[in-house]
């Protein structure tokens, strides 16, 4: 199992974010992205639901689609092995 951009576009889109982001979005921190702490939480908690993995702590302001990606992609698999 893997966490995809396509995993990511949904997660994105369920906390509100459109599509205006598209990919390149994805390497703009989520204060740049608009998405305060609430919609951040939303999204650690969807991915501990779908992946098991727990990723709340790192899902700061700062942050970015693309580092939690590879980071949820790492914990996976460190997890397989």
């Amino acid at each position: 199992m893997a966490f995809t951009d396509n995993d990511m576009r949904e997660l994105l889109k369920a906390v509100g974010l459109e599509a205006k982001a598209g990919v390149e979005g994805y390497s703009r921190s989520f204060e740049e992205l608009d998405l305060d702490s609430l919609a951040r939480v939303e999204i650690a908690t969807r991915i501990q639901d779908r992946f098991g993995v727990d990723v709340e702590e790192q899902v700061t302001a700062e942050e970015t689609p693309e580092g939690l990606r590879r980071l949820v992609n790492e914990r996976l698999t460190a997890a397989a092995k």
